[in-house]
């Protein structure tokens, strides 16, 4: 028995240690950071990147990607930075998972001495596994929610940097650029990589900006490109017009902030409700009982 129990221990640790492994992030491959700096975010980038993976388990989650029955959330994906490759990677093991949790757990009730039927947890292992398989898109759904809210913040701060490079002077052009670079975060970066690989298939700056709010789905960045290309093409003078919708941006973030707020704030009532019930009952049942019971 006690053999049996450390074996399986012992390659529930080995699983672990495992997944832990794979689960863990793979440092940027030269190739396919290349690629994305000389060809439009697309699908053969994608596919590029995700064939230049090396874990078995990101070559057989880019053989799952190119699936006809599969649906990548390719926005999400690109809000938070994950290939389809890693991401149907994360599908497979969390299907796995779940597939084998049930006869994990009559394999361990059968070693401990408890009988049980191998029918109902056949089907609970197909349960869980179908369950397991939508885990990472719950996951990435609340991920890309955050990412989507920092990319806004971002870029209603690139709406004020390239409205002031504007007020000094700056070409449209210019403009873009050197407010890209001012900015040390994941937004900025993106931007500024969008805008290089611009420059670099001579085509003007906004274009990256277009092909970027295609990419992440960000309607902001796709008015600040049409902005700049309106004064790239007729010279219009656009510092009103950015530091407008940047104040806009912003009221529509805090907005949102103060709507959240109000929903966690309601949310906190019930549990506040039930610890003063709780409390309110453990202090009176000793009076109550000395009540109805005393003698």
């Amino acid at each position: 028995m006690i053999t049996w129990l450390v074996l399986v221990g012992g390659l529930l640790g080995g699983g672990l240690a495992l997944l832990a492994s794979e689960l863990r992030p793979a440092p940027p491959e030269l190739a396919s950071a290349l690629d994305r700096l000389h060809r439009p975010p697309d699908a053969s980038a994608a596919a590029a990147a995700d064939a230049g993976a090396e874990r078995p388990l990101d070559r057989l989650g880019a053989r799952l990607a190119v699936l006809s029955w599969v649906r990548l959330p390719k926005r999400q994906l690109a809000l938070v930075g994950r290939t389809a490759s890693r991401f149907m990677a994360y599908k497979l093991v969390f299907a796995l998972i779940g597939l084998v949790a049930a006869p994990y757990t009559v394999v361990m009730a059968r070693l401990l001495g408890w009988q049980l039927g191998w029918t109902l947890p056949a089907l609970a292992s197909l349960a869980c596994a179908a369950a397991f398989w939508f885990v990472p898109d719950v996951l990435l759904r609340g991920e890309a929610k955050e990412a989507t809210a920092e990319y806004l913040h971002s870029i209603a701060a690139y709406y004020e940097l390239v409205a002031l490079e504007r007020a000094s002077d700056a070409g449209p052009a210019e403009a873009l650029l050197r407010a890209a670079s001012i900015g040390r975060g994941t937004a900025f970066r993106r931007i500024a990589a969008a805008l290089e690989r611009a420059v670099l298939d001579r085509r003007p700056p906004w274009a990256g900006l277009d092909d970027l709010a295609e990419e992440l789905g960000l309607l902001p960045l796709q008015d600040l490109a049409d902005i700049m290309r309106l004064s790239g093409s007729d010279g219009a003078a656009v510092y009103t017009t950015l530091r407008a919708r940047a104040r806009n941006l912003r009221a529509e973030l805090l907005t949102e902030e103060l709507a959240r707020a109000n929903v966690d704030s309601e949310r906190m009532v019930v549990p506040g409700s039930v610890l003063v019930t709780l409390m309110t009952l453990l202090i009176a049942f000793p009076a109550v009982f000395q009540m109805f019971h005393g003698g």
